[in-house]
């Protein structure tokens, strides 16, 4: 799990600043790949950075396809979530129950179904949860690579129109690391302070 911040969360697209989360309050806010971050200085750490339900506003409009709707529980082995009404079991169980569970991802909001990749044009076996897509890929198999997720960090910024806003411009390539943050070249941005510390706890240490 030497890697599990940047596979689970990303790289960094933003600086930090203020926005509206999906509770109506402001929060200092920091978008991943994969994830959005919050800081919440009410609670203490590690729950002083929550993760944004992302997963919830990517799919705003879809709840009443036939994948998102609730199932009974079918009583066969596969977990089952009451609270959204929606089953977990396979590969994305075990995946959900390694890589942080509901802290990371949230309850399922879909059961799998087929979908077609924006980003490949590929056709996966996904599901979707309050954070995350999880997506099946057949051509990892028998490696830790086979279920991968999906880049809603990107989605929901894209959708939201905030893509190439200011906060997402990079800083000057010759901006360094200190005690307190760590630039990550890739994309131009810093992780400070407790946003770092949430992504170090996930295993990835850069710089």
């Amino acid at each position: 799990e030497d890697n599990g911040g940047l596979f689970v969360f990303g790289f960094p697209l933003t600086r930090t600043y203020m926005e509206v989360s999906t509770d109506g309050k402001s929060y200092l806010t920091q978008y991943f790949e994969r994830a959005r971050f919050e800081y919440h200085p009410e609670n203490v750490a590690p729950y002083d950075v929550l993760l944004t339900l992302v997963g919830n506003e990517v799919i705003a409009n879809r709840k009443t396809e036939q994948p998102f709707l609730p199932v009974p529980n079918p009583n066969n082995g596969s977990a089952y979530f009451a609270d959204t009404g929606h089953t977990l079991s396979g590969d994305f169980l075990v995946f959900w129950q390694r890589w942080g569970g509901l802290q990371n991802f949230g309850f399922p909001w879909s059961e799998p179904f087929q979908e077609v990749n924006s980003v490949d044009g590929k056709t996966y076996t996904v599901q979707y949860f309050e954070r995350q897509r999880f997506e099946w890929h057949p051509e990892n198999i028998a490696t830790p690579y086979d279920v991968l997720l999906g880049r809603v960090g990107v989605e929901d910024a894209r959708q939201r129109g905030l893509l190439g806003t200011a906060p997402f411009q990079p800083l000057p390539a010759n901006t360094g690391s200190d005690d307190n943050c760590t630039f990550v070249a890739t994309t131009g941005h810093r992780i400070c302070f407790a946003f770092r510390a949430y992504w170090q706890s996930h295993g990835l240490q850069l710089g």
